[in-house]
């Protein structure tokens, strides 16, 4: 068995993000996409909504995307069917706890949207 190492965020709770690729929504009309399926977008619509009421409690979260997929499905013993996409740390902030200066960093609206 291999193992995932999350411990270095020091948070008392990690909450991992799955979708089932056997019963995911699939657009039975999309002639481009034959493999397609929703569960990713579902999933993440799903863990944004968990980490945003997280926030309002007072918990702090932080998304943990890279990781080995594998050695997760691996390590949680997750059937073969259940895709692993995300993972998020909680834990309730220290009284020393402020955001980096990146979270105030905003590009302008031109260089992020595409108007066609």
């Amino acid at each position: 068995m291999r193992s995932i190492r999350v411990s270095h965020f020091n948070a008392p709770l990690i909450i991992l993000v799955c979708y089932d690729k056997e019963t995911a929504w699939r657009n039975p009309a999309d002639i481009w996409y034959d493999n397609y399926c929703s569960g990713e977008q579902d999933a993440t619509i799903v863990a944004a909504t968990m980490m945003y009421e997280a926030e309002e409690l007072g918990i702090h979260n932080v998304w943990l995307m890279v990781f080995d997929s594998k050695a997760v499905a691996e390590t949680f013993d997750l059937p073969k069917n259940h895709i692993p996409v995300m993972m998020f740390a909680m834990r309730y902030p220290s009284e020393k706890t402020k955001p980096s200066d990146w979270h105030f960093v905003r590009k302008p609206i031109e260089e992020t949207v595409t108007v066609l």
